[in-house]
């Protein structure tokens, strides 16, 4: 299984050259090893952009977060920011293939969390994957909707990122950020 990244390095104008990486959400590695000197962190990054001169509102609705594990934010001046995307897809607990489609799994649905550092980044992983599990245990046992369930686990994902930026990207909310 690769752990798919998608990093957005910022151009002079202020938009974003996306930019894709197989092996990238990794324990969020990246972050640490894109530099100046080093821009693709040697051969992680493709250096072949996949779409260029996007605003990064654009660049958070690309991220599919049943499939990247990261996404990367590089300023023009190599700051880099580290977002986890966390998907709310519940189809494989309830039997459902996603060649089939479950209900709801089919489209990207989630929220995009920033996070601090690998160890930050791990952490917070751990944390919404029991979370999730604990959720999708109620929606099994009938006591939640899907709906429901996705409710519960933005507000626990909100709660927990207080301090954080968090993004909800595939909303219908008229802003991205939570």
């Amino acid at each position: 299984m690769a752990h798919h990244a998608l990093v957005a390095y910022e151009r002079p104008d202020g938009r974003y050259d996306i930019h894709t990486s197989r092996w990238g959400g990794f324990d969020c590695h990246l972050a640490d090893a894109i530099s100046p000197t080093d821009p693709y962190a040697g051969d992680a990054i493709d250096p072949a952009p996949r779409v260029v001169a996007r605003p990064f509102g654009d660049v958070l609705t690309m991220v599919d977060p049943a499939r990247h594990e990261a996404l990367y934010r590089v300023s023009a001046e190599y700051v880099v920011d580290t977002y986890l995307p966390l998907w709310f897809g519940l189809g494989h607990y309830l039997g459902e293939s996603l060649l089939n489609g479950g209900p709801g799994d089919c489209q990207p649905d989630g929220l995009v969390v920033a996070v601090d550092s690998p160890a930050d980044a791990e952490a917070f992983r751990e944390w919404f994957a029991a979370a999730k599990d604990t959720v999708a245990e109620a929606v099994v046992g009938g006591y939640l909707s899907r709906t429901d369930a996705r409710a519960v686990l933005a507000d626990a994902v909100s709660q927990r990122g207080a301090s954080r930026k968090v993004f909800a990207p595939w909303s219908e909310r008229e802003t991205n950020e939570y």
